[in-house]
């Protein structure tokens, strides 16, 4: 019996090993599932971001009407086809631009209203980074204010609202700076888009390699921005840059 009762036993703890043997297996090929399949999607990311950016670099070079399929292809030395796999057509890149600039502006804004501030504060943070984003995506910036006429009504429609948004916030913190007595201006709304259609444009007269970093850009901007909205310090407080 006792012989027996140790057989048994063997054959448990065989039974037990071969259980977790075979989970451990399962389990590293579900792993390795996953790794290829996160790879595959890091490999299609490249492809598409490849795509763009020059597509990005094509349409600011000679405007969404004078680019092809066909020139995008040939500068990317690829195929029509393989174009084709990641973007349905010319539209849908330029979709897709709009859809990563709006994004960024976005996050920016979120990021700057995250934590409660001063207004004169929250807004000299917009507008620097409003003017960072603008000269470090030159490219893009072009495009964006640009083409818009090319887009579909709908997608026209949808990153209207997201501008419309942008618009309502800078609006309200210039808003909130006049009722707390530190700002003087007669009408908030003309304000935001005097500094909006100041910032908007920057990328186009600066120069990266002139005498005027692009930090130094974005202080200047952020103080005549300041200066703009008759910016007064209460309590002797200067505005943090």
């Amino acid at each position: 019996m006792l012989h027996s009762a140790m057989m048994t036993c063997v054959s448990n703890i065989a039974t037990v090993s071969d259980i977790k043997s075979s989970t451990g297996i399962r389990r590293t090929a579900e792993a390795v599932k996953t790794d290829n399949r996160k790879m595959k999607e890091e490999v299609r990311e490249f492809k598409r971001n490849r795509i763009l950016s020059i597509a990005i670099e094509l349409f600011q070079e000679r405007g969404f009407q004078g680019v092809s399929i066909d020139a995008l292809a040939e500068k990317l030395k690829v195929t029509k086809p393989f174009i084709y796999t990641y973007f349905q057509n010319k539209h849908a890149l330029l979709e897709e631009m709009y859809e990563r600039a709006i994004a960024a502006l976005l996050e920016g804004i979120e990021e700057v209203f995250r934590e409660p501030a001063m207004p004169e504060d929250q807004l000299s943070r917009l507008v620097q980074f409003y003017v960072r984003q603008n000269v470090q995506n030159r490219a893009l910036t072009s495009v964006f204010l640009n083409e818009e006429r090319n887009l579909t009504p709908e997608a026209l429609e949808r990153f209207r609202v997201a501008q419309r948004d942008f618009d309502k916030q800078l609006r309200a913190v210039i808003q909130r700076g006049v009722d707390n007595g530190v700002f003087v201006v007669d009408d908030a709304t003309v304000a935001a888009m005097a500094i909006d259609g100041m910032v908007r444009w920057v990328h186009r007269w600066y120069q990266p390699e002139g005498r005027i970093s692009v930090d130094e850009l974005c202080v200047q901007m952020s103080a005549l921005t300041l200066n703009l909205l008759g910016y007064r310090p209460q309590n002797g407080r200067p505005n943090q840059t």
